[in-house]
Formats: structure tokens, C-alpha cells, sequence
């Protein structure tokens, strides 16, 4: 399923941006009782927005990257729509994202994983540090990845 996903990056405040804000609501945010559109979205101007659509052209994930410093980018907001959990879609997201990152000089990936997802990016390589915290009202842990 994964092969049917195709990744590109997209422009902040973009008609595609905009609409992966709205996915971002749907799967990160309304589950918590919480909403996206309560945050300030221009913050995200500098970042870069990695999206995946099917072969309909559909969104079907999506995540971003946060510049921390010249080296470091933090990764974060990462979605993947339920129906196409389970199929390696998160996985080619992450593994996109880490060779855009590489291409343009960073050598270490950061995130705040959910404590219920920390295991998958453990998988692919990423470790944990320190004990668990609460972020956006559930518990998460830091993790980071050498590129």
C-alpha cells in the first residue's frame, strides 16, 4: 500500500497545507478534546510540511519539521489517516522526511513521541531520553535519531 502513497513537501498557508491542518485536527487534536485552530499556525512558516496523497490524490499523512538549530530538526504533528495504519505509511513518511533533512545538512532528528506510538519510532531507529512527560494532556517521551 505504501507504493500508492506519493510524498512531496508543500508550502505553509498553502490550499494543501491548509488542508493537512485540518487532518491534523481531525487525528491529533478532536481525540484529546482539544483543536488546532486554538494554536498559532503562522509559527509554522519556517517549517517544512511533508504530506502523502494516494493515487486519487487524496491526503493521507502527513508530518513536519522544525528547525532547532543548523544541525537539528524536531519532527512533530506526524499523522497517518486510520483506515491505512498498519502499512508501512508511516514508516516510508519518516524515512522521506529523514532523506529531505540529510539532502539539506541536518545530522540529528528529534521528536516528542506519544507514549502509546514510542515503540514505533524505536523501530526505526530512534532512542529514548529521559522519563515520559505530558505534552497536549498525554504522556510522551523525547527521541532522537543521529541521520
Amino acid at each position: 500500500m505504501k507504493e500508492l502513497i506519493e510524498f512531496s513537501i508543500v508550502a505553509h498557508r498553502s490550499i494543501v497545507y491548509e488542508e493537512a491542518c485540518l487532518l491534523r485536527d481531525e487525528m491529533l487534536r478532536k481525540p484529546l478534546g482539544l483543536s488546532l485552530f486554538d494554536e498559532d499556525l503562522d509559527i509554522e512558516a519556517d517549517y517544512v510540511h511533508v504530506i502523502g496523497r494516494d493515487h486519487s490524490g487524496a491526503l493521507q499523512a502527513y508530518l513536519q519539521l522544525k528547525p532547532v538549530d543548523a544541525k537539528v530538526l524536531k519532527m512533530q504533528q506526524v499523522a497517518v489517516t486510520a483506515h491505512l495504519q498498519g502499512q508501512g505509511i508511516g514508516r516510508a513518511l519518516v524515512e522521506f522526511a529523514e532523506a529531505h533533512a540529510r539532502s539539506a545538512g541536518y545530522t540529528e532528528m528529534i521528536l516528542h513521541a506519544r507514549a502509546e506510538v514510542a515503540g514505533f519510532y524505536e523501530m526505526l531507529g530512534y532512542r529514548k531520553e529521559g522519563e515520559s512527560f505530558i505534552e497536549v494532556t498525554i504522556p510522551h517521551f523525547k527521541q532522537g535519531k543521529l541521520l
